[in-house]
């Protein structure tokens, strides 16, 4: 049974490896949170599996060249969690865009499986990347 650092690992290799393989860390019951996701059109909070992947599984189908940096893991004492900080870059396909984006992240694992992940990211810097720019001036 993985404990909250191994899932974190598995996460990020997963996410891009094996995609069934990255569902299959997360508990059926599942929250996925982006506390700052509404200011960037970001849905949350994702509860279960289903919601969590179809949500991922769009920003994935829409980024190539997708690399994570992890750069600082801590480990929580008292509960089986985890923080991360880490760097995101990438190709937006349907603007052409990078997208880079600093990320700190919360995990929380219970009975060997993701429980709570949350992501707090820099919305200004999705909305960069992934919306369409406006053709001002033209009619």
């Amino acid at each position: 049974m993985m404990n909250a650092s191994g899932l974190l690992n598995a996460h990020f290799h997963e996410m891009q490896a094996d995609f069934a393989a990255w569902c299959a860390l997360y508990a059926d019951d599942a929250v996925m949170e982006y506390p700052y996701g509404a200011y960037a059109g970001v849905s949350s909070p994702l509860k279960g599996i289903g919601a969590i992947s179809k949500s991922v599984k769009g920003f994935l189908d829409n980024v190539r060249d997708f690399q994570i940096e992890v750069s600082k893991v801590y480990r929580l004492e008292g509960e089986d969690a985890v923080f991360a900080e880490f760097t995101a870059k990438a190709t937006v396909i349907s603007t052409g865009r990078p997208y880079n984006q600093n990320y700190i992240l919360y995990l929380l694992a219970e009975g060997g499986k993701i429980a709570v992940l949350r992501e707090y990211f820099d919305a200004p810097r999705v909305i960069t990347a992934f919306q369409p720019q406006l053709n001002a001036g033209k009619s």
